[in-house]
């Protein structure tokens, strides 16, 4: 009983700017509570991915070193994008240089737990993720690659297809990611030969009833072009696959 009292009074100090007087646990064996305690909201516990086993403070700040996977500046909140572990959690944010790093570099950052409000909800009050700063430690798999492999990647899409620059940007990024990671012989191969010139395909595809922008990813000699990797970006949750030609299945690209 007396940790579901407490946990109501978390939740109702937690969405107010008043002081709360929360039941300070007692030490003697009765367990009734002999003294309350003033809390203020700063002070309330929140929880977040990044730190999965540790209760967080709103507003305090936290340093920690991730990996780069994206930025997004076209939402209600400008989204950056981490991964920490498996997890890979997007960040709210105003920082400045949010879109100086490329996909996989290690980074610090800055970072601390705040209050937002969520669009469509009647302004419903939340805590999240806010990025504070971010510098580059090392750099990351798509870093490298640009520095062995610097020529521009060219691409093409079907006429009757109609993509944003930002959405062809992010796939052009995304190419770059597989090719730097990918453990393909045939395209580690194409990587080892200096004459090769990557180009890749955009077009939209329907497979097993989901929906798909799939990326022809091939080597272009003298005006020929020969297919190295068909690549199936899911239109809903975004996750990559790698098409496995003679199983006619995908498998995914972590």
């Amino acid at each position: 009983m007396r940790y579901f009292l407490l946990a109501s009074l978390l939740l109702l100090f937690s969405c107010t700017d008043k002081k709360v007087s929360v039941p300070k646990e007692s030490n003697d064996s009765s367990g009734i509570p002999s003294k309350e305690i003033d809390v203020t909201p700063e002070e309330v516990n929140v929880f977040s991915a990044m730190r999965p086993d540790e209760r967080l403070n709103k507003g305090e700040q936290y340093t920690d070193e991730v990996e780069y996977v994206d930025y997004d500046a076209n939402g209600d909140y400008a989204l950056f994008t981490i991964k920490k572990g498996n997890e890979v959690v997007a960040l709210q944010t105003n920082f400045e240089g949010s879109d100086q790093f490329s996909r996989g570099d290690i980074l610090k950052i800055t970072w601390k737990m705040d209050s937002t409000y969520i669009a469509g909800e009647g302004e419903k009050l939340d805590f999240t993720e806010w990025l504070i700063n971010a510098e580059k430690v090392k750099d990351g798999s798509v870093s490298l690659f640009r520095k062995k492999y610097n020529k521009p990647l060219k691409y093409s899409w079907a006429e009757k297809e109609e993509y944003s620059k930002d959405f062809k940007d992010y796939l052009y990024t995304l190419v770059e990611y597989y090719l730097a990671n990918s453990k393909k012989e045939l395209v580690k191969a194409h990587l080892q030969n200096t004459d090769t010139e990557f180009v890749f395909s955009i077009e939209d595809r329907q497979k097993d009833g989901r929906a798909y922008t799939v990326l022809g990813i091939a080597n272009e000699l003298e005006n020929h072009t020969s297919m190295i990797q068909w690549l199936y970006l899911d239109s809903e949750t975004r996750k990559l696959y790698e098409y496995d030609l003679p199983n006619d299945k995908l498998i995914e690209f972590k």
